[in-house]
């Protein structure tokens, strides 16, 4: 019996399988509606000039976003999950702490905005944008002690609370007959988000508070700065990570135009979408981790599971992204053209290294990696940025997404070489050939499929079921985990 299939009886197994799926259900309730209902409805009815614009200044809000939190949610979770009883101390002030960090996160904003260039009207976007971003920080602060203490249903509410509220707000005013009549622009979507976060960040300050783990102390210097240091690496992986994703659309918006910006937001926002579900993956894994490095058990079983089934779920949605681009994106998008389905096709391939990363990047920030996250981050920053200073000026959008998809290549491979080389992790080769195979397999007849002369919704949902019944009769997956699943840890 190979460890996949030995690892379906384990405790830890049926935690993670049984969290996991309590996530991804609060979030496909929540979040599809939220990209496809709200988001894309925007930026259909401003068109893409004006979102082109809001994206960059979304992304740009995001660079700075280390000065916010330094690296204290991945560093906090970590510490206290090895740890809970810190939790008492660390709270009160780091709740303080962040508050100073926020007016530096302020501060640093606006300086580079003007050195930037922006406009007064884009500055003035910028400001709501970067207020979202600091009720953002505390919220993921927040859920950072939720998921350490194992709260992990808790924190599934919370997750998607946020969405839940903004998706009420915005629908008034794209919907209801007497907003819908008046002319709508990008402040009512930026309004929307500032009054949930600030809803959702108070639920969860309340939702912390109610399990009566700590107590208010004085705020000491001295211990702060101890924190501030050891969070330090934190910190700058934050800031690395956050360049490497969010520049792109930045140097896109700066280098060529506002319009050509939207044309790559379409795509994007689709594979942020699907992103949001790998992202899901990391959040119950790293306190996981951290809890059987700490007790210095075996991580390869869970780490085994977890990156195959993460390989499967890229994988399929990438093919069917890629050869059902033309129909989804002429479902979404008003104007879309063979230009922007021929960008969205490249970019959601991507979604498959991207995605490793949080299989493998949780492993490495578990046991400590620092170091070498840091690198990865730095080579993976030196790529995109190169790349995108090469293709931006002859190709636009187009040159943004073949950097991104080579940039994320080369950064999943180093976090999987890493992660293996620190663990030593031995992979079973019947395993590996069989996911070749499958690879193969989904290709081929996904490409077999989309060919036939249906309608496109048939076909998809068709090819689906057979991806799936792929993965069954190659045994990537044991049938007994449809009853883990059913698992709910308490």
């Amino acid at each position: 019996m190979d460890l996949i299939h030995k690892f379906a009886h384990s405790a830890m197994r049926k935690k993670f399988a049984g969290n996991l799926l309590l996530l991804i259900f609060a979030n496909i309730l929540v979040k599809p509606f939220w990209i496809f209902g709200i988001d894309r409805v925007v930026q259909n009815r401003i068109g893409l000039a004006e979102y082109g614009t809001y994206l960059a200044l979304f992304n740009f809000s995001f660079l700075f976003g280390i000065v916010l939190d330094f690296g204290l949610s991945n560093f906090n979770n970590r510490a206290v999950a090895r740890h809970p009883s810190r939790l008492a101390s660390y709270l009160p002030n780091l709740m303080v702490l962040k508050l100073a960090l926020s007016l530096l996160y302020f501060l640093v904003a606006f300086v580079a905005a003007g050195i930037t260039g922006y406009s007064a009207l884009q500055i003035k976007m910028l400001a709501f944008l970067a207020l979202n971003q600091v009720i953002l920080s505390y919220i993921l602060y927040l859920r950072s002690n939720l998921t350490a203490l194992h709260l992990f249903k808790i924190d599934s509410i919370i997750s998607v609370l946020d969405r839940f509220l903004a998706i009420i707000f915005c629908s008034c005013f794209l919907y209801l007959p007497y907003f819908a009549s008046k002319d709508f622009n990008i402040n009512y979507f930026i309004f929307s988000q500032t009054a949930a976060l600030l809803i959702t960040a108070i639920v969860a300050f309340i939702a912390l508070k109610g399990r009566q783990v700590y107590q208010l102390t004085m705020w000491r210097w001295r211990f702060v700065r101890a924190i501030l240091i050891k969070s330090a690496p934190f910190a700058m992986l934050g800031l690395l990570m956050t360049i490497y994703y969010r520049i792109d659309a930045i140097m896109l918006e700066r280098m060529y135009s506002a319009a050509e910006t939207g044309i790559y937001a379409q795509s994007y926002r689709l594979l942020d979408a699907i992103n949001q579900f790998g992202y899901l993956f990391g959040v119950p894994l790293l306190p996981l981790f951290a809890g059987m490095i700490r007790k210095r058990e075996n991580v390869h079983d869970l780490l085994s599971f977890s990156a195959v089934l993460m390989f499967l779920f890229s994988g399929c949605a990438a093919v069917l992204c890629a050869f059902y681009g033309s129909d989804i994106m002429h479902l979404l998008y008003n104007n879309a053209s063979p230009y922007s389905i021929r960008i969205f096709s490249m970019l959601m391939i991507s979604f498959i290294p991207i995605s490793s990363v949080y299989i493998f990047g949780t492993l490495l920030t578990a046991h400590g990696s620092l170091k070498i996250l840091n690198i990865i981050a730095v080579g993976g920053i030196v790529v995109n940025v190169v790349l995108n200073l090469i293709m931006i000026p002859p190709y636009g959008a187009l040159g943004t997404t073949i950097a991104t998809l080579f940039t994320q290549a080369v950064v999943a491979a180093l976090h999987i070489y890493a992660a293996n080389v620190t663990f030593k992790v031995k992979w079973e080769w019947s395993l590996l050939l069989r996911l070749s195979l499958f690879t193969v397999l989904a290709v081929g007849v996904s490409w077999l499929l989309s060919g036939l002369h249906i309608f496109w919704m048939v076909k998809i949902s068709v090819n689906a079921a057979v991806l799936v019944l792929l993965i069954l009769l190659l045994q990537l997956l044991p049938f007994k985990m449809l009853n883990v699943l059913k698992s709910f840890s308490k």
